[in-house]
């Protein structure tokens, strides 16, 4: 028997789910040591070894591949615990990262500050050379410069030297060679080459994402090294996969390779997950919300498929690699209540994290939290959090609701907790709604999908604020992004610039490129050791209409270059174009912008076992009554409270209920109906 695991480590518990062959799963939470992840995550791996029965080394033995999400690289850049940095870049373009593409996203608000720069401007060198907007060479690399700007940076003591070189994704020469002439000189150094992490227009962008590679290469390195060291002594043979940016997983030997690819892995399998629910039901059009500890994301599935920006900022840093869409706020069960300066009661985005956490915690938290106000209003059992593995204080949820909240707004700690509960959902809803009618689309054509181990207890009454009378809640929400990690395939991108009207089109040149974007992805699925029946290559071109300032990436036919084929990618773009403006015209003239290329290799998709089925009466799951609250009723109400762990596919709950999973509560409130599927996932009935 194998398993297969996926382990996402967050900002408060590392989450992790075991798939054996069989469809056969365990699930696991422990809290984030955010000193040292990997002891989070081996904690972990000892709770799945425990409900398989297995020690560490037994069950690490019969693992055949794990799956695993990172937040190391967020976490570098948001504290700035990275390596000293020094560029190396064209003679006159020392300022490109100040001056950005303008001086701060918020210009006109003179109450931001202007964002601090990754590597200040003493450690910026120019040197000789210029590339121009053809690919010409106008200067030759003087490489005397370079070894002067090496020698500098040396007595500096720097720790990583980025090359990033004007037009060099056109003509990669002159980085190339600089960036061995740094190896030469000081070969203690790191060195990242920008042509090599984006090869694509905009030097500020190409610049910036070198920046963030280079930044977090070091903290990536030592993880990976550690992790998987300690896997293998602990006797895994299998294979390790990180989680991308692109919602799609790569060997940890890749990742290494260009760890940029992991700036944002954090909340990228959420969305997947919510593609598997609703695969199970058809449904293709989703918002996949993940509400944890700390933070709260929300991506966007249209037509089965997430939504791909290759435009981010993480931390006001510029990134251009393609990330799936997922906007992420703080609002999570560590969020705190606190009050602004018009007395207003506010929830987050501040976060008890996991440590010290929320008060009820008892473990030194003294401040009202999500959790806390959850406790008080009766969703959450104190003697069943964690499936009971660990008790919470509900006389520290008082007093910290007492102390920050009630007083202050002179209602009782109930009224408190309702407060704090009402204004999180408003909150969450508000996000949700702002970020889909941005993109000119209406909540309500969308299936509500809500993970993350707080979500289930706020999931009716975010859909309710939202009009979508539509919810899923899956049976693996508490461990929402790992359980999304393992239906997810092998997934490179890349691209190459090229810009020309349509009728101007280079076809050999087109050719070319796809060509060598061809070769590239399938050295790295052989080194991934991807059989090649399992592989697929899947075209992409960059196109706007004449004039426009950006272009709309479309998938197109990556079979025989021709114009025909291209008149396929080209009437794509029009389709696209109309989905997302409201308009299209056929007869406009079109310019190419760029061209990319997927390469993906296909894993094993998983099985899951489905559950017994059962009436509509629920009866033999109820586990009891306690008083919860629901504004619907008026205050405390006698709710059922069910066993997760006991229900029936076919099993009808009709709110007001609870039902208690091991790792999270499904709360049903007055007037909602939901209903247990096959695979014991919760359904709401309209």
């Amino acid at each position: 028997m194998a398993f297969r695991v996926g382990i996402d480590v967050g900002g408060t518990f590392t989450d992790a789910i075991a798939v054996d062959d069989k469809g056969f799963t365990q699930t696991g939470k422990a809290p984030t040591t955010p000193r040292d992840l990997t002891v989070g995550t081996m904690n972990v791996i000892d709770i799945l070894a425990g409900r398989n029965n297995l020690d560490r080394r037994q069950f690490l033995s019969k693992v055949s591949t794990i799956v695993h999400g990172t937040t190391t690289g967020t976490n570098i850049i948001a504290t700035r615990v990275g390596p000293k940095m020094g560029l190396l870049c064209t003679r006159g373009h020392r300022d490109v990262i100040q001056f950005r593409r303008v001086a701060k996203d918020n210009m006109y608000d003179w109450r931001v500050d202007f964002p601090e720069v990754l590597v200040p401007r003493y450690l910026r060198v120019e040197i000789g050379e210029r590339i121009d907007a053809r690919g010409n060479v106008r200067v030759p690399l003087d490489e005397a410069s370079v070894r002067k700007a090496v020698a500098y940076l040396k007595k500096l003591k720097v720790e990583s030297i980025i090359v990033a070189l004007l037009f060099s994704f056109l003509y990669p020469s002159h980085e190339r060679r600089a960036a061995e002439i740094v190896r030469q000189e000081y070969p203690e150094a790191d060195v990242t080459i920008s042509s090599d992490v984006l090869p694509a227009v905009g030097e500020y962008e190409r610049t910036s994402t070198a920046i963030i590679n280079a930044f977090i290469a070091p903290a990536i390195h030592k993880y990976t090294k550690k992790i998987t060291g300690l896997l293998e002594q602990e006797g895994f043979k299998g294979q390790f996969l990180y989680i991308q940016n692109n919602g799609g997983v790569e060997t940890a030997e890749i990742a290494m390779e260009k760890p940029a690819t992991l700036a944002m892995s954090g909340p990228a399998a959420g969305p997947s997950a919510a593609i598997t629910i609703g695969k199970l039901h058809g449904v293709e059009n989703l918002l996949s919300i993940d509400m944890g500890g700390t933070s709260l994301d929300l991506g966007i599935i249209d037509k089965g498929t997430s939504l791909i920006k290759t435009e981010s900022l993480i931390e006001e840093h510029r990134f251009s690699l393609p990330v799936i869409d997922v906007t992420s706020i703080g609002a999570g069960g560590g969020s705190v209540a606190w009050f602004d300066v018009t007395n207003t009661l506010r929830v987050g985005p501040r976060s008890a994290g996991a440590d010290p956490g929320p008060a009820c915690y008892g473990t030194g938290g003294e401040e009202a939290t999500v959790t806390d106000a959850d406790v008080i209003l009766g969703y959450i059992s104190p003697d069943y959090f964690l499936g009971g593995e660990m008790k919470l204080q509900r006389n520290l949820a008082e007093k910290a609701l007492k102390e920050r909240v009630a007083d202050r707004l002179g209602v009782s700690v109930l009224e408190a907790a309702a407060a704090v509960y009402k204004v999180i959902n408003s909150v969450m809803a508000n996000t949700v709604s702002y970020t889909i009618t941005r993109r000119g689309l209406d909540p309500r054509d969308f299936y509500l999908c809500i993970g993350g181990a707080a979500g289930a207890v706020h999931a009716v009454q975010i859909a309710r604020e939202l009009c979508i009378d539509r919810v899923f809640i899956p049976k693996y929400a508490p461990i929402y992004c790992a359980f999304g990690m393992l239906g997810v395939n092998l997934k490179h991108d890349y691209s190459r610039f090229y810009s020309a009207p349509v009728q101007a089109l280079d076809l050999e040149r087109v050719k070319q490129l796809y060509q060598d974007m061809a070769r590239e992805g399938l050295t790295v699925l052989s080194k991934e050791e991807i059989p090649e029946e399992q592989r697929e290559l899947v075209g992409m071109m960059t196109v706007k209409y004449y004039g426009q300032y950006r272009g709309i990436d479309v998938e197109w036919p990556s079979r025989t270059i021709t114009m025909e084929t291209i008149s396929e990618g080209l009437a794509a773009f029009h389709r696209k174009h109309k989905d997302l403006y409201g308009y299209a015209d056929e007869k406009y003239p079109l310019e190419i912008m760029g061209f990319g290329l997927t390469a993906i290799g296909k894993l094993p998709p998983i099985t899951l076992k489905k559950i017994k089925t059962g009436s509509r009466d629920a009866g033999q799951a109820l586990k009891g009554v306690r008083d919860a609250y629901f504004d619907e009723s008026g205050g405390y109400t006698e709710t059922r409270i069910y066993d997760g762990d006991k229900m029936l596919a076919g099993n009808i709950l009709e709110g007001p209920c609870v039902v208690e999973e091991r790792m999270t509560n499904v709360v049903i409130p007055p007037g909602y109906r939901m209903q247990v599927d096959e695979y014991g996932n919760y359904v709401t009935l309209t």
